[in-house]
Protein backbone atom coordinates (compact mmCIF):
# COMPACT_ATOMS: atom_id res chain seq x y z
CA UNK A 1 0.00 0.00 0.00
CA UNK A 2 0.94 3.74 -0.95
CA UNK A 3 3.49 5.34 2.08
CA UNK A 4 0.15 7.75 2.50
CA UNK A 5 -1.59 4.65 3.42
CA UNK A 6 -1.57 2.60 6.64
CA UNK A 7 1.76 2.27 6.43
CA UNK A 8 2.85 5.66 6.85
CA UNK A 9 6.42 4.82 5.83
CA UNK A 10 9.37 7.83 5.79
CA UNK A 11 7.13 10.21 6.76
CA UNK A 12 8.49 11.94 10.20
CA UNK A 13 5.16 13.64 11.44
CA UNK A 14 4.59 13.66 15.09
CA UNK A 15 0.81 12.39 16.34
CA UNK A 16 0.13 15.94 18.01
CA UNK A 17 1.48 18.14 14.63
CA UNK A 18 -0.55 15.36 12.41
CA UNK A 19 -3.47 16.40 13.88
CA UNK A 20 -3.25 20.58 14.06
CA UNK A 21 -1.11 21.30 11.02
CA UNK A 22 -1.27 19.88 7.01
CA UNK A 23 1.48 19.67 5.52
CA UNK A 24 1.75 21.85 2.55
CA UNK A 25 3.77 20.78 -0.42
CA UNK A 26 4.60 22.82 -3.49
CA UNK A 27 3.73 21.39 -7.49
CA UNK A 28 8.44 21.39 -7.87
CA UNK A 29 7.77 18.47 -4.83
CA UNK A 30 5.28 16.19 -6.21
CA UNK A 31 6.71 16.54 -9.85
CA UNK A 32 9.30 14.62 -8.02
CA UNK A 33 7.88 11.54 -7.05
CA UNK A 34 6.94 10.27 -10.39
CA UNK A 35 7.85 6.34 -9.66
CA UNK A 36 5.54 3.60 -8.96
CA UNK A 37 8.08 2.65 -5.99
CA UNK A 38 7.62 6.78 -4.81
CA UNK A 39 3.96 7.47 -6.63
CA UNK A 40 2.43 10.97 -5.48
CA UNK A 41 -0.59 12.18 -7.18
CA UNK A 42 -2.67 15.87 -6.75
CA UNK A 43 -6.86 15.49 -6.57
CA UNK A 44 -8.28 18.96 -5.94
CA UNK A 45 -4.98 20.31 -4.64
CA UNK A 46 -5.07 17.60 -1.89
CA UNK A 47 -1.69 15.29 -2.41
CA UNK A 48 -1.95 11.66 -1.88
CA UNK A 49 1.07 9.22 -1.68
CA UNK A 50 0.09 6.22 -3.10
CA UNK A 51 3.56 4.75 -3.80
CA UNK A 52 4.04 1.06 -4.29
CA UNK A 53 -0.23 0.45 -4.41
CA UNK A 54 -0.38 -1.90 -6.78
CA UNK A 55 -3.70 -3.70 -5.39
CA UNK A 56 -5.15 -0.32 -7.00
CA UNK A 57 -8.31 -1.53 -8.57
CA UNK A 58 -7.70 -0.62 -12.20
CA UNK A 59 -3.87 -1.96 -11.44
CA UNK A 60 -1.09 0.32 -12.23
CA UNK A 61 -2.81 2.74 -14.99
CA UNK A 62 -2.67 4.78 -11.57
CA UNK A 63 0.88 5.47 -11.53
CA UNK A 64 0.89 6.87 -15.07
CA UNK A 65 -0.22 9.90 -13.38
CA UNK A 66 2.90 9.64 -10.50
CA UNK A 67 3.85 13.53 -10.09
CA UNK A 68 0.41 14.84 -12.03
CA UNK A 69 -2.83 16.35 -11.01
CA UNK A 70 -5.44 13.31 -11.48
CA UNK A 71 -8.36 15.29 -10.53
CA UNK A 72 -10.29 15.02 -14.11
CA UNK A 73 -9.25 11.53 -14.68
CA UNK A 74 -10.40 10.28 -11.34
CA UNK A 75 -13.72 11.86 -12.69
CA UNK A 76 -13.78 10.32 -15.80
CA UNK A 77 -13.13 6.95 -14.31
CA UNK A 78 -14.55 6.15 -10.46
CA UNK A 79 -17.81 6.57 -9.16
CA UNK A 80 -19.17 9.00 -7.12
CA UNK A 81 -18.10 8.40 -3.14
CA UNK A 82 -14.66 6.82 -4.69
CA UNK A 83 -13.01 9.99 -3.06
CA UNK A 84 -13.97 7.90 0.52
CA UNK A 85 -11.32 5.05 -0.30
CA UNK A 86 -8.59 8.05 -0.90
CA UNK A 87 -8.39 9.76 2.85
CA UNK A 88 -6.03 7.12 3.89
CA UNK A 89 -3.36 8.05 1.30
CA UNK A 90 -3.78 11.70 1.88
CA UNK A 91 -0.59 13.34 3.07
CA UNK A 92 -1.29 17.08 2.57
CA UNK A 93 -2.48 20.14 0.56
CA UNK A 94 -1.21 21.37 -2.84
CA UNK A 95 -0.09 25.46 -2.32
CA UNK A 96 -1.94 26.69 -5.23
CA UNK A 97 0.70 29.34 -6.03
CA UNK A 98 3.52 27.07 -6.54
CA UNK A 99 1.98 25.91 -10.13
CA UNK A 100 3.15 27.19 -12.43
Amino acid sequence: MGKGGDAKIGRKVSASASSREVQKFTWSEVKEHITPEDAWVVYQNKVYDVSNWHEHPGGGVIFTHAGDDMTDIFAAFHAQGSQAMMKKFYIGELIPESVT
